[in-house]
């Protein structure tokens, strides 16, 4: 997948694979790409080339509205939500079976 804002380009080449069941957390250094990762898989921007695929179905066209309804969500830190629990909470209460 590539994703750009305007002209910039923020993310050339990306490939992630989750498994079914797995729970993933997506992590690297500021300006990595983390943030344009999840928002392209939630639908809040849209790749440019590649796509994204979710059980077999493609959802990069997809509204974050529809992402959403087919079981897809992430948390994004930094807004403090769950600022008293430790990572590992924070990872555990956000993957429901």
């Amino acid at each position: 997948m590539h994703v750009r804002y305007g002209l910039v380009p923020a993310l050339r080449g990306v490939t992630l694979e989750v498994g079914a069941g797995e729970m993933v957390a997506l992590l690297g250094a500021n300006g990595a790409g983390r943030t344009t990762t999840l928002r392209a898989v939630s639908g809040l921007v849209r790749p440019y080339s590649g796509q994204i695929l979710f059980d077999s179905h493609r959802i990069d066209g997809l509204s974050p509205t529809e992402v959403v309804a087919r079981g897809i969500a992430h948390m994004p830190e930094g807004r403090d939500l769950f600022a008293g629990l430790t990572v590992s909470e924070n990872l555990r209460y956000g993957f429901f079976p």
